[in-house]
C-alpha cells in the first residue's frame, strides 16, 4: 500500500487544496463506515461533503488513490496519538502499559476509523494487497512495539524473550479485540480490555529479578 500519494506530474498542494482534501477523506471514512466500501460511490462521497464528484477528481486520481490516500490517514492518525502517549513516559514497562492503553483510548474515540479500515482491509482480493497492507500498517506498530521491549529487556526490566514475537502477539491482541468491538460494538467493554491486557503483559514481560514495578524495590 503506498505510502503517500502517486506522483502523476500534479503541482504540489496548497493550504487550501490540503484543507480540501482533508475534507474529502475524512466524509470518505464516515461514508464507508457508515454504508460500506461497496457504497461508498464518489458521487455518495461528494453528496456528503456537498460537492460535486468533479472537485474529488480534481484532487484524487480515482477511487483507488482515495482509498491509498484514506488507509494512510487512518494509520498515520492512529500513529501520532499513540506515540505522543507513549512518548510521555519514562521506564519501558510503563511504555508498554501506555501503548496499550493509548491504542484502546483512540479505538473508544474513533470508531469510524476501525470500521472503515476492517472494511478496506476485507475489499483486498489479492494476497500482495494484503502484504502490502500488512507492511503499511502492521510492521511499524510491531517494530515500536518491539523497540520498547529490546530497551526494556537491556535495561532489566524485562525477561528474556523474543521481541519479534511478543510484539506481533501484544498488536495481535490489540487487533483482536478491536475487530471483535468493530461487529459487535455491545459485546466489547474497551476499558476492561484495556485493563486486561495491560495486566496481562506486564506480568508476561516482567524480570522476576527486577525491580519492583511498584515500589522500584529490588526483589
Amino acid at each position: 500500500m503506498p505510502d503517500g500519494r502517486k506522483s502523476s506530474g500534479r503541482k504540489k498542494s496548497t493550504f487550501i487544496e490540503e484543507a480540501r482534501r482533508r475534507q474529502i477523506v475524512r466524509s470518505a471514512i464516515t461514508t464507508i463506515a457508515g454504508a460500506g466500501l461497496a457504497q461508498a460511490s464518489l458521487a455518495r462521497i461528494a453528496d456528503e461533503v456537498g460537492i460535486s464528484k468533479s472537485v474529488i477528481s480534481y484532487h484524487f486520481d480515482g477511487r483507488d488513490e482515495l482509498i491509498e490516500e484514506i488507509v494512510t490517514a487512518l494509520l498515520a492518525e492512529s500513529n501520532r496519538f499513540i506515540r505522543s502517549r507513549v512518548e510521555q513516559e519514562s521506564g519501558c514497562p510503563a511504555k508498554l502499559r501506555a501503548y496499550v492503553e493509548a491504542s484502546f483510548a483512540f479505538m473508544a474515540g474513533h470508531r469510524d476509523n476501525f470500521v472503515a479500515m476492517v472494511d478496506i482491509w476485507g475489499s483486498f482480493g489479492t494476497a500482495e494487497a494484503k502484504r502490502a497492507f500488512n507492511a503499511t500498517a502492521y510492521d511499524p506498530c510491531r517494530r515500536h512495539i518491539e523497540s520498547i521491549l529490546r530497551k526494556g529487556q537491556q535495561d532489566g526490566d524485562f525477561r528474556d524473550f523474543t521481541p519479534r514475537t511478543l510484539a506481533a502477539t501484544i498488536q495481535g491482541a490489540i487487533d483482536g479485540v478491536m475487530l471483535q468491538w468493530v461487529f459487535d460494538e455491545a459485546a466489547v467493554d474497551l476499558a476492561e480490555c484495556a485493563a486486561e491486557l495491560t495486566a496481562m503483559f506486564d506480568l508476561a514481560t516482567r524480570n522476576p529479578a527486577g525491580p519492583d514495578p511498584v515500589t522500584g524495590d529490588g526483589r
